[in-house]
């Protein structure tokens, strides 16, 4: 059986890895920024989109560069 963590093949993936606790650190800053006073929404909006775009975007370069060396 293959982990969350795991290719297919059953290859730890860093990858998959860093996109998770990037997704996850986005999600805990926009929610400080709901709940604590100090922080606003438009101060966390830069890192949210910026912690998201990265979790969108090693996703898709991986999937991109396995493709280009599978042909």
């Amino acid at each position: 059986q293959v982990g969350f963590f795991e290719e297919s093949d059953g290859v730890k993936s860093i990858t998959r890895l860093k996109t998770f606790m990037a997704a996850i650190a986005a999600i805990l800053i926009a929610l400080c920024s709901v709940f604590v006073d100090g922080i606003t929404i438009g101060d966390a909006l830069p890192m949210v989109v910026t912690l998201l775009a990265y979790s969108a975007g090693t996703k898709v370069f991986q999937k991109f560069a396995e493709v280009k060396t599978d042909k």
